[in-house]
């Protein structure tokens, strides 16, 4: 099993802990947001995930990159791509962009 944690920069004055473990195929992102908090889709977690490391404010930005290559082949990339399929529809469905965030977002709790 492997850990990586990050603070980024959100809303709050207090930066947000991010939190990746990779273990055998599956990968589970926990913030500290309030979205992530409550198990709900969280941008900072994606942000990550899509390799952007602009808003990590821990001297660990560097590692963000091994995020991406634990990706592979998780569960967490198929939801992900999932969301962003539904994303690239001219006009999306509202409610199946919400459960593509849904699905995501469960897929990275657990």
């Amino acid at each position: 099993m492997e850990e990586l944690i990050f603070f980024v920069k959100g809303s709050s004055a207090d930066p947000y802990e991010v939190t990746f473990i990779k273990d055998g195929d599956s990968l589970t992102a926990l913030c500290t947001c309030p979205a992530g908090t409550y198990g709900n889709f969280c941008k900072h977690r994606i942000s990550i995930i899509d390799g952007n490391s602009s808003r990590i404010t821990s001297d660990n930005a560097d590692q963000a990159p091994k995020i991406v290559e634990w990706l592979s082949g998780t569960d967490v990339e198929t939801a992900l791509l999932q969301l962003r399929d539904a994303e690239k529809t001219k006009n999306p469905d509202k409610t199946a962009l919400n459960a593509a965030k849904r699905k995501l977002a469960r897929a990275m709790n657990s």
